[in-house]
């Protein structure tokens, strides 16, 4: 497979450890192994520390997947593949699921693995913009439009990364009946589900209501434990799984015993976790409302309705690589240039840093804007 350089993950690889503030990443503030064991009290500690490190099975221990099944209607661990991070999940998918001369269409702007391990293996990627400008919408005429023989399965990213939308119920309702009724697969990246700022907008998992959807979910959007690098598969086809599975003896064959353990212990207590990391993307908010308020004319924007990301258009006349390594390079404070997803003028922003940080970084952002903006 020959890969094109993943955009997102290189402007990462290059700023991410070294700036001084981090606006832009996707994930809820990072969770302590302290934090885990004491919300499970002292026999979590105990168990943790006796813990052996051996091999774990591939598919994941049945603990971890009996309550990955439980975030579902009517799934069993059976039901479940444990991976090493949603990136692994969407690798093993891609290449297992399709072949060359294949067609998926994939919901755009999508991260980058999504449509380019397809495309590597020979799959040709149709786009399926999102559409309404800043006030997004699904334009579900036009992904009839992009089917054809060829299609084997629409890519869906819900809530949405990089903007924070949500379908609405009846999007979800009628993009559930044509893929059914076209014979497609459903592939939803599900990875930012629980994190929603209106109840009303939570929607159930795309694998209780399509009997050919994949959701692909991980610990760390919602729970800020992406060192722990645990994903997963959810499926009602088992063969899939367990096709995804044998791929795996060639990746990573299983993930580490001490990650499983607190995966499955933050899934325990998943509500207190994720009620924390919703009031601090919150106040997030709140301030990033009133810094582009006092700055009227500067930014177009929509509310996330979920997740932890946000994607303004802004209204300068520089390209958003230079817009951001400006920043960068001035303040030392971090976003991701629209450009990696292909939307120029745009940049995106994340609410999960911790909030006394985020109103520092909104400072120096503010400074930086002051430097560049025309008289």
């Amino acid at each position: 497979m020959l890969l094109p350089p993943f955009a997102l993950e290189r402007w990462f690889a290059r700023y991410e450890f070294s700036v001084r503030i981090n606006l832009c990443a996707s994930c809820a503030p990072a969770t302590s192994t302290a934090d885990l064991l004491s919300l499970g009290g002292e026999r979590a500690r105990e168990d943790y520390l006796r813990l052996g490190l051996d091999y774990l099975p591939n598919q994941g221990t049945d603990t971890l997947r009996s309550r990955i099944a439980s975030l579902y209607r009517e799934l069993r661990e059976e039901d479940i593949q444990v991976t090493t991070g949603a990136s692994e999940a969407i690798f093993l998918l891609m290449n297992s699921l399709f072949a060359a001369g294949d067609k998926i269409i994939v919901q755009q702007p999508a991260y980058q693995s999504l449509y380019a391990v397809a495309r590597a293996a020979g799959v040709e990627v149709g786009d399926w913009p999102l559409g309404g400008g800043e006030n997004y919408s699904l334009d579900l005429d036009l992904l009839e439009d992009l089917i054809d023989a060829r299609t084997r399965a629409v890519v869906v990213n819900n809530p949405h990364n990089p903007t924070g939308y949500i379908m609405t119920r009846r999007e979800m309702d009628r993009l559930v009946e044509i893929v059914e009724r076209r014979g497609l697969w459903l592939i939803s990246d599900e990875v930012y589900r629980g994190i929603t700022y209106n109840p009303q907008d939570e929607l159930p998992a795309a694998v209780d209501l399509a009997s050919r959807a994949v959701c692909i979910g991980d610990m760390t959007k919602p729970y800020g434990l992406g060192g722990l690098r645990v994903g997963w598969l959810a499926a009602r086809d088992r063969s899939l799984l367990a096709a995804c599975a044998a791929m795996r003896d060639y990746t990573t064959m299983c993930n580490a015993a001490p990650a499983e353990f607190l995966a499955a212990l933050a899934l325990e207590h998943r509500r207190e976790l994720l009620a924390e990391k919703l009031a601090v993307a919150r106040e997030n908010l709140r301030q990033w409302r009133a810094f582009a308020d006092r700055r009227p004319g500067l930014f177009s924007w929509s509310a996330p309705r979920g997740g932890f990301t946000l994607f303004p258009r802004y209204h300068l006349p520089v390209d958003s690589t230079a817009f951001c390594r400006g920043l960068v390079e001035k303040k030392s404070v971090l976003l991701l240039p629209g450009a990696v997803f292909g939307r120029e003028k745009h940049f995106r922003l994340g609410l999960g840093q911790e909030p006394a940080v985020f109103r520092s970084g909104l400072e120096m952002f503010g400074d930086y804007l002051e430097e560049i903006r025309p008289e």
